[in-house]
């Protein structure tokens, strides 16, 4: 049957779909926990007291987890990093990263940062730009827009004395809390990519799967690679892992 180039585009947007259906999400540095850097640092203290009532639903996550990180995400982040460029995946990560501006601006206003607010909206502007749609950064070598540590609405609600309540492991996602649990789905709320809000719904849905797919790809080898890093090093990864998660969490509201 021969296929005409909507076709082959429904087609390629079929397998998009199918990734990110099958993976249920994406590992977003807004989103997903596992990119976040302090996560992996060294010096964890492994006797913080974290509520972790539904652990043994959590250790099923856990393992679910693991078996879909080293069967379905390594793979794929494998291929990627060896068939891309390095300058195109860095290109790539700079592009989903700026496009999450409006997630770190409510962050900062939230919680009344107002400089914060002020460095994100220039750097926007600047890599938006200059940048080429945030492809490179040129705003890292200006003064008084270097990078800043991001904020998320879950910070936010950390900052009004909201608590954490019950350590959780989302699908995919990783590792959570109730209450940035919620903060995650007000991300959303504010994620251009992201539904009920996506700029891009009116592109038709095959460009909205793609692009969920493709920041997928583009943020998996980094986070695969620090999630093998810890697992290789602990003991317990799942102990490791909630311990670093919650104190990384409990430093960013302090700060």
């Amino acid at each position: 049957m021969k296929l005409y180039k909507s076709d082959k585009t429904s087609l390629l947007a079929l397998c998009a779909a199918g990734v990110t259906l099958v993976l249920s999400g994406s590992l977003q540095a807004g989103e997903a926990y596992l990119s976040e850097d302090a996560l992996f640092y060294e010096g964890v203290d492994a006797g913080i007291e974290v509520s972790d009532p539904f652990e043994g639903f959590n250790r099923y996550t856990f393992a679910l987890n693991d078996f879909l990180y080293q069967n379905v995400m390594e793979p794929i982040a494998t291929t990627y990093g060896a068939i891309t460029p390095d300058p195109v995946e860095v290109a790539a990560n700079n592009f989903f990263d700026n496009l999450r501006y409006p997630v770190r601006l409510a962050g900062n206003l939230l919680q009344g940062r107002w400089r914060g607010a002020w460095v994100e909206t220039g750097r926007f502007a600047i890599n938006s730009t200059v940048g080429i749609a945030g492809m490179m950064r040129p705003a890292d070598e200006i003064a008084g827009f270097a990078p800043i540590k991001p904020e998320d609405i879950g910070q936010a609600l950390g900052s009004w004395g909201v608590g954490e309540g019950p350590y959780l492991v989302l699908p995919l996602l990783g590792p959570s809390n109730l209450r940035d649990f919620g903060g995650l789905i007000a991300d959303r709320s504010v994620n251009p990519l992201k539904e009920p809000f996506s700029g891009i719904r009116d592109w038709g849905w095959e460009w909205e799967l793609a692009f969920d797919a493709t920041d997928f790809i583009t943020s998996s080898p980094e986070a695969l690679a620090r999630y093998r890093e810890l697992k290789g090093q602990a003991i317990d990864p799942y102990s490791s892992l909630k311990n670093g998660y919650t104190q990384f969490r409990r430093g960013a509201i302090r700060e």
